[in-house]
This record gives structure tokens, C-alpha cells and sequence, in this order.
């Protein structure tokens, strides 16, 4: 049933000020109403109560009954759009749209989906589909806040302030439940949106600067060396079981994530003038680059699929690598026959090959290069997770005191 619709506007004569009054709007849906300023003002002897607009020809009727229509025509536009785009509607959801927009006006949901679609574009180029996935459940979480919150679809970039932003971190720990390290990654979406907006110039300044949030990372879960064993010496009947057990020993000793073995080629590895091999590349997720020198069972891995091009995407592909939930299937059949103590999935071997690399003394300035990190402080992560230091100089005192110190008999 289509909604009730009507603008009117009307004099608040209780604020006579030198003989003219505030001209006030209403806008009626159905049995909802939404008043509001029209933020001008009229001659009380110029209006006309029954037709809801100025009277006669002068300057002033003209011009104010001029932009009247004008805001009916955009508040109608406005209730349009909601028509279209939402099973109900109201009139405090066309007065936010209306008060929220001009006609030369950007809105963040606007400026979301051009992104969006920028890098769907790139996806399995430039990005990962993982990044793109983040960033359509990011656009729904922002989506869900405006209807919930603000009670609107959209909203215009220039009434954005750290009030938005704070509400928006609010909501998302308290009504959406969200972990602190969820929340922490929308709002970081949000503030990377903002600096295409000032880029693009469509905003002066950044709204969000003076906002901030700590992650609250999640615990990170790694194959632990006698899992890697385990994992190695499986046995297994079939060969597309056996190619999946290979690729994620191939990033448990390389720490390549899912896209980055995907995407690797024949080209990415090298020979250095002393034997070495190297793989080299740029992360699909980030386009950082990164350097790892392949261990003696990369190597061997590597060689083994070399001619071997059933279900490569091409010849030119080092592993036949396939889709991703396909892997993750695989992969959780594999940590049950292999008594795994951890869910694996296709990023357990980053994180495996991160401990293993702390755990056997690289640095973690060398490891941020080999992961490919913008920032050490993602690499920082690992070394929380466990500290071959701590161990160490806890055994060293057991040797000096361990026999000192016994209960008594």
C-alpha cells in the first residue's frame, strides 16, 4: 500500500521578531510526522495561512515561495528514494535524508560502494578476494548502524565528526556484540575513507583523526613441531589429499597466505650465485613485498609439481592451488587424521611458520621482511605468542638454583 505523503509549511508567529516570523516545515507519512526549520523568515503580513506560502508579487514573496517549492521538490525527491529503496518509510527518514544532503553533497555510503568497486575490480590482480570479502562485511556493518542508530541510509561526508565515529565503535562492542579487534578494523576502514574523501577533495578535514581504539588482536593458533611431523609422515590414499597436504607444508615453511600461493609462478623463484633458492613477490593483500629463502623441503615441494599441471590454473602456477573454501574443506579433513590440536585452515601455516621462525632465533625485523608486513608491529604479534628467550633464561637459572631449592622431607 503506497504511503501518505504531504510537505506543508507554516509561521511560528510565537517568535515574532521586528514583524516577521520563522517559517517552519512538516512532513507528514502515513500517521509519522518530522517538523522542522525552514531557516527563513517572512513578513507575518506577507503570509498566507490557507495556501502555506507568501502572498502577492513582491521581491520577497517571490523569492520565498521560490525556495519553498525548491525544498518540497527535494524533501519528495528524498521520500523517493526511500520508496525505492526501503520497505518502510517514514518522515523522520526523509528529514534526515533531506537535512543530511544537498544537491553538490558526497555521502560516506556513496563513496563506500565507489570503493567497493574498485577493488572488485582488482581482485586476483592487485587485491585479494579476502580483502574485498572484509570490506563488503565492513560496508554492511556501516549500513546496519545508519538504520539502526540514525535511523537513515546514508549520510552526507560533511556531517561526519568523532561523535559518528564513537557511536559507530560503541555500537559495534555493545548492540553487534563484536570483538574489540573487529571493531578496531571497521573503524580503521571508516578513517581510510575519510583520506580518500580529503584526496578526492570532498572534505577539508579529516573527521576521525581525533579518535582512537586499541585491537585487542586475537590469539593466533600454529602446528606445533611434532604436528609438523605428524603431518609429514602421514600416510594418504589419495593424490588431490596428498597435493593439499603438500601446499600446506609449503606455507608452513615459507609463510605465504592463501592469495600469495595462488598467485606465485616460476618467476618468483630465484638462484642466487651460491646455490640458494629465493622466492620473491609482492603480497596480493598489500602489494608489500617480501623475500624468503626456501628451506631444503620447500624446495623439494616445489619440485615435485614441476610438469605436473592437472588442476593448475596454468603452467606457468608452481602449485595447483584451486579455490579457497576447497582448501579450508581439505585441510580440517587433514588436522583430524594428523590428531592436530588446532582447527587448521588455509592461514594456520603463516602463523606456524612465524613461531617457527622466532622459535629457531630470526629476528623480527628479518621476519617482517619474509611475511611481507607494512608494520612490525603485525609481526610483533608472533613474538607475543611465544618467547624462546623467556625459556631459555628460565632453564639457565634451573641450572643454578633447580637443585638448591627442595621441599622438605
Amino acid at each position: 500500500m503506497r504511503s501518505t505523503f504531504r510537505v506543508l509549511f507554516y509561521t511560528k508567529n510565537q517568535s515574532i521578531k521586528n514583524g516577521k516570523v520563522p517559517v517552519m516545515g512538516r512532513i507528514t507519512i502515513n500517521k509519522t510526522t518530522a517538523c522542522f526549520s525552514c531557516k527563513k523568515e517572512v513578513s507575518i503580513s506577507l503570509w498566507d495561512a490557507k495556501a502555506n506560502r507568501a502572498k502577492g508579487k513582491s521581491e520577497e514573496a517571490r523569492m520565498l515561495n521560490q525556495e519553498l517549492d525548491n525544498a518540497k521538490a527535494q524533501i519528495a525527491k528524498h521520500y523517493q528514494y526511500i520508496c525505492d529503496h526501503d520497505s518502510f518509510v517514514t518522515a523522520k527518514k526523509v528529514y534526515s535524508r533531506y537535512v543530511g544532503f544537498k544537491e553538490d553533497s558526497h555521502t560516506l555510503m556513496e563513496l563506500f560502494r565507489e570503493q567497493l568497486e574498485s577493488y572488485k575490480e582488482k581482485v586476483g590482480k592487485e587485491k585479494a578476494k579476502s580483502t574485498y570479502l572484509g570490506l563488503v562485511a565492513d560496508y554492511k556493518s556501516a549500513l546496519l548502524f545508519l538504520k539502526d542508530k540514525k535511523n537513515v541510509e546514508d549520510i552526507a561526508l560533511d556531517e561526519l565528526d568523532k561523535d559518528f565515529i564513537e557511536d559507530y565503535y560503541n555500537w559495534m562492542l555493545g548492540t553487534c556484540g563484536s570483538a574489540s579487534s573487529t571493531a578496531f578494523g571497521r573503524v580503521n576502514t571508516m578513517k581510510w575513507l575519510m583520506h580518500i574523501a580529503q584526496e578526492k577533495g570532498l572534505i577539508k578535514v579529516h573527521p576521525f583523526t581525533g579518535f582512537g581504539c586499541k585491537p585487542g588482536y586475537k590469539r593466533r593458533s600454529f602446528l606445533s613441531e611434532e604436528e609438523l611431523q605428524r603431518l609429514i609422515h602421514v600416510e594418504l590414499r589419495y593424490k588431490r589429499q596428498q597435493a593439499m597436504r603438500d601446499m600446506l607444508l609449503f606455507m608452513c615453511f615459507t609463510g605465504l597466505a592463501f592469495a600469495d600461493l595462488k598467485a606465485i609462478t616460476y618467476k618468483n623463484i630465484h638462484t642466487d650465485s651460491d646455490g640458494g633458492t629465493w622466492l620473491m613477490g609482492n603480497r596480493i593483500k598489500t602489494g608489500v613485498a617480501y623475500v624468503v629463502k626456501l628451506l631444503p623441503i620447500a624446495i623439494e615441494l616445489v619440485e615435485k609439481y614441476k610438469g605436473d599441471n592437472k588442476k593448475k590454473d596454468s603452467p606457468d602456477c608452481v602449485f595447483p592451488v584451486g579455490d579457497y573454501e576447497t582448501m579450508k574443506s581439505s585441510f580440517k579433513v587433514l588436522g583430524k587424521k594428523c590428531d592436530c590440536n588446532v582447527n587448521i585452515t588455509p592461514h594456520i601455516g603463516r602463523h606456524t611458520f612465524a613461531v617457527l621462525a622466532i622459535l629457531k632465533g630470526m629476528p623480527l625485523e628479518t621476519l617482517q621482511k619474509v611475511l611481507g608486513h607494512k608494520s612490525i608491529l603485525s609481526t610483533q604479534v608472533y613474538a607475543e605468542l611465544i618467547n624462546p628467550k623467556v625459556g631459555e633464561d628460565t632453564d639457565r637459572m634451573c641450572d643454578k638454583i633447580g637443585s638448591v631449592y627442595r621441599l622438605a622431607n
